[in-house]
């Protein structure tokens, strides 16, 4: 907590706050603006094609909205809708993921013990961040742009480079204070197939 105090001190301070604070210093920063409810909204470009959708973390909960996709999610269970194919797919959250697409919850914890993060680039009152798994992984490395702005440390996007293929995600915050999380209610979907790997 005292270094976090420290940053903050030295985020309001600073006239080029990149060049003082390490790549830690920002995550950390991000994750307590974050906290445990946000959400965000986003632009996925992936493949030559572009998605806009929304998502939103409660604790371990999540709900993502992407296209004709749906996620609802308790924090150990996870099903996806294919509105288009009126199709369900249930399946257990993979707690390990830190893809923001697989498990919102873990997306921006990146822990020393299994990232390498360093600063990519500086831009204006933030920096990108280079995070490279320590670990064989499925991903490559992960790049996260931050800024400092009203008092917070808040994302701007999100890039996976899965060994040369790329995902990129833009961000923009959404207001949670009167948002209520969408929860899974089988009911709703009860003319949907159901695929179960559980």
């Amino acid at each position: 907590m005292r270094r976090l105090c420290m940053l903050l001190v030295a985020l309001m301070c600073a006239v080029n706050v990149s060049a003082q604070i390490t790549a830690r210093d920002w995550i950390e920063g991000l994750n307590y603006t974050l906290d445990d409810r946000y959400a965000l909204y986003m632009k996925v470009g992936a493949y030559g094609e572009e998605m806009n959708g929304y998502f939103m973390v409660d604790k371990d909960s999540y709900y993502i909205q992407l296209g004709i996709m749906e996620v609802y999610s308790d924090g150990k269970l996870r099903y996806e809708i294919n509105n288009e194919r009126k199709e369900v797919t249930e399946d257990r959250v993979n707690l390990d993921s830190r893809d923001l697409l697989t498990n919102p919850t873990r997306a921006f914890e990146f822990l020393e013990s299994e990232f390498t993060a360093t600063i990519s680039e500086t831009i204006h009152n933030g920096a990108i961040l280079k995070l490279v798994p320590k670990q064989s992984a499925d991903i490559t490395a992960v790049y996260v742009s931050v800024v400092w702005k009203d008092n917070r440390i808040i994302p701007l996007a999100i890039k996976y480079d899965y060994d040369g293929e790329e995902v990129t995600i833009a961000l923009v915050m959404a207001d949670v204070n009167s948002a209520i999380l969408p929860r899974w209610n089988k009911s709703a979907y009860k003319t949907y197939d159901i695929v179960s790997f559980l």
